[in-house]
């Protein structure tokens, strides 16, 4: 299979298992990893996702051999296969980790930013690559980067094709950690346990609160922030942590 599932515990980590080609998405693996985000949703006991890939390198973006393929029609089958992918990334309702070595380009750039946070190996290296081959940045690339950077270093990337390595993409925001390649899945999964053990509900409403508050005013983010906590309230979780609290002991969150 070109897309893998483990679990350990409350951790699933998903690996892009096409280490031959730089686990280039080929259509077939779009579709499989958007149904198996879908999947993981509707999973309560899986709360914390850790998105890697196999070899030596996170994703070379999208397979080149499919690029040109049954005209404009084909062309625009593999956008939308592309944008489902980058959506169902983005609406994983568990913490998502991004743990990325090798190169992360293109549309496997995107992917890595559609995560929660990402854990860089020091061999790691992004770029919006697409300028090379004659295209404007995909996957939702110029979104994730304008909203992360602001325009005008987002367009400088885009504009240049550069390689931006780890360290650099640390100073940018880009990344939440930088560790040897050795120790990147161990240091992933450390911190996919740390927010597998938080309140899981808590965390994807905040997650949802992340994703529109940028497109809102404060009146309207604060009507949905005022929709959102009596659904938290009614959590096992809310009464766990405030009962753990009172009782000044660390609360044991289920995820319900």
């Amino acid at each position: 299979m070109s897309i893998e599932l483990q679990t350990d515990g409350a951790v699933a980590t998903i690996t892009l298992n096409r280490p031959e080609k730089k686990n280039a998405m080929l259509l077939a693996m779009r579709d499989a990893l958007a149904d198996l985000c879908e999947q993981l949703n509707d999973r309560p006991e899986i709360r914390a996702v850790v998105l890697t890939g196999a070899g030596t390198d996170f994703c070379a973006g999208a397979d080149i051999g499919e690029m040109g393929m049954g005209g404009l029609n084909g062309s625009f089958l593999r956008a939308r296969h592309m944008h489902k992918v980058i959506r169902a990334l983005a609406r994983v309702q568990k913490p998502l980790i991004g743990a990325t070595r090798g190169v992360a380009v293109g549309m496997g750039f995107s992917m890595a930013l559609a995560c929660d946070v990402i854990i860089a190996g020091e061999s790691t290296r992004f770029s919006q690559i697409q300028k090379k081959i004659a295209l404007p940045p995909d996957a939702g690339g110029a979104w994730f980067l304008a909203r992360q950077l602001g325009v005008s270093r987002a367009k400088d990337l885009a504009f240049s094709a550069r390689m931006v390595g780890a360290d650099e993409a640390l100073r940018l925001g880009l990344v939440h950690k930088v560790v040897p390649d050795a120790q990147l899945l161990d240091e992933a999964l450390t911190l996919a346990h740390e927010y597998a053990a938080a309140p899981t509900i808590a965390m994807g409403l905040a997650k949802r609160m992340f994703d529109v508050a940028p497109t809102m005013t404060l009146d309207q983010f604060m009507d949905l922030e005022g929709s959102m906590l009596p659904l938290a309230v009614q959590a096992d979780d809310f009464k766990e942590g405030t009962q753990a609290f009172k009782d000044k002991r660390p609360a044991v969150f289920t995820g319900h």
